[in-house]
């Protein structure tokens, strides 16, 4: 016999709902007939296979609440709640948890967020181990990813962390000792030696070198948001990030959804991290050829026509 499976129903956006059914099709009627939708307009999402002993418990919830607001079909022996909507008390059952953030509605199952904006419409994200794992093969796997969300994160969560640091910390150098940046009059009427500048440089906030290469170079649009981007994750981070509402690292969720981000921010490092290279690889190249006397060791490094083309392409001299 058929099992009793728990669906995400998805129609216009705004009455999007979980539903109790024994297949697709039967779950997407459900919010077909209650909402006047044509039933080709709503998609059905398995979540879970529901446990047996939760018909007999929704039957018990239904009938009593029927003795009250039905009588008619109150002693009616066919009488079922299902199929029909996922009460919450289900949910809770099955392992939901519930929140309320930046005034959106939000409902954490295994590894998926459900989350209704102030408007009404609902949209879904994931912050699961297993799709985590799936887009940064950096970081821990794990063999029991059927118990989400009950399995610990915590290896996967401190090696993001771990590696999140240590980029900031490779891109910050880079970036740093580029002193192709030092060709703007600002910078020029600054630092009276190579050596003045880098020391400068080293005091600079991250928005304060980007700032400073701006005096000399146009950034090419597409690479200044991601540059704007990376600067405003990574002063997210290490500024306080594991206590905020929304990435509490005390909680499960919190620690879920700084997972989520921290997965997102290191792949956003690998772009930047090319950028960076490419702007140390030119200054050094800038130094073996002009600054060098013809005496002098060349500074070694490994040179790729491909960062020296990306510096080209992102970063325009201004005249």
């Amino acid at each position: 016999m058929a099992k009793w499976k728990l669906y995400w129903v998805e129609s216009d956006g705004y009455e999007d709902c979980f539903v109790v059914a024994k297949n697709s099709r039967s779950a997407r009627s459900v919010e077909a007939n209650m909402n006047g939708f044509d039933i080709s307009d709503a998609t059905a999402i398995r979540v879970m296979d529901i446990p047996d002993i939760f018909e007999g418990k929704a039957d018990k919830k239904f009938r009593d609440w029927s003795k009250i607001h039905a009588p008619q079909q109150a002693n009616n022996p066919d009488l079922h709640e299902w199929p029909w909507y996922a009460d919450k008390w289900l949910l809770e059952e099955l392992g939901a948890q519930f929140r309320v953030i930046d005034d959106e509605e939000q409902i954490l199952l295994r590894d998926i967020v459900y989350a209704k904006r102030p408007t009404g419409e609902w949209y879904t994200y994931s912050i699961g181990a297993r799709a985590i794992y799936e887009r940064n093969k950096d970081l821990p796997q794990y063999d029991n990813y059927d118990n989400e969300p009950r399995i610990d994160i915590s290896k996967q969560l401190y090696t993001a962390m771990g590696l999140a640091l240590t980029k900031c910390h490779e891109i910050e150098f880079l970036f740093s000792n580029s002193f192709v940046f030092a060709v703007s009059e600002k910078q020029k009427k600054k630092y009276k030696t190579f050596y003045d500048f880098f020391k400068g440089w080293e005091k600079k906030t991250l928005g304060g070198l980007f700032s400073a290469m701006q005096e000399a170079f146009d950034i090419e649009p597409e690479i200044k948001m991601a540059l704007d981007l990376f600067l405003d994750m990574r002063n997210t981070l290490v500024h306080g990030i594991t206590t905020t509402e929304r990435y509490d690292i005390n909680t499960d969720w919190g620690q879920r959804e700084l997972l989520a981000f921290l997965d997102l921010f290191l792949s956003l490092c690998v772009p930047i991290k090319d950028i960076a290279a490419s702007c140390f690889e030119v200054s050094i190249e800038i130094a073996n050829t002009y600054l060098l006397k013809e005496s002098d060791e060349n500074i070694p490094i490994k040179s790729t026509n491909e960062l020296l083309s990306l510096f080209i392409n992102c970063f325009k001299l201004k005249v």
